[in-house]
């Protein structure tokens, strides 16, 4: 039984797994314990792996442990993170903020203005993340 929601996303993050150089790939979901994302690397289960999601503001670095990894193709794997830190608040604050601007970016599309997940949360961000932090602190 899962203990974390999990939301669907494409914003692209930074991963360093293991000392080798950061990769960028993207999110496939996301949830306050952990998240998945796609690479060409077959990274191992049990590897620590540091993070940043470039996209939100104030860069969220984190660190994580892979759980699980599934290759979809060759040379393609979902991989599982689970998050190592003791911060929930700020884990559920940052899932908080990418499931905003995914919501923002799928009005946008809705009206007829194609965003990447990128775009929109810099858009979002510059417009709406003053009142999102006024609501962590009210």
């Amino acid at each position: 039984m899962r203990t974390y929601i999990r939301h669907p996303t494409s914003i692209p993050i930074q991963v360093c797994a293991g000392g080798d150089d950061a990769s960028r790939v993207r999110v496939r979901n996301l949830s306050a314990g952990g998240l998945c994302f796609v690479t060409d690397q077959p990274v191992k289960v049990g590897t620590v792996v540091e993070f940043e999601i470039p996209a939100i503001k104030s860069d969220y670095h984190g660190r994580g442990v892979i759980v699980w990894r599934r290759e979809q193709a060759q040379k393609q794997f979902e991989v599982g993170v689970r998050f190592t830190s003791d911060d929930e608040y700020f884990r559920t604050r940052m899932v908080e903020q990418v499931c905003q601007i995914e919501d923002y970016r799928q009005r946008l599309a809705l009206k007829g203005r194609q965003l990447t997940s990128e775009q929109a949360a810099m858009e979002w961000i510059e417009r709406y993340s003053g009142d999102f932090d006024q609501q962590a602190q009210g």
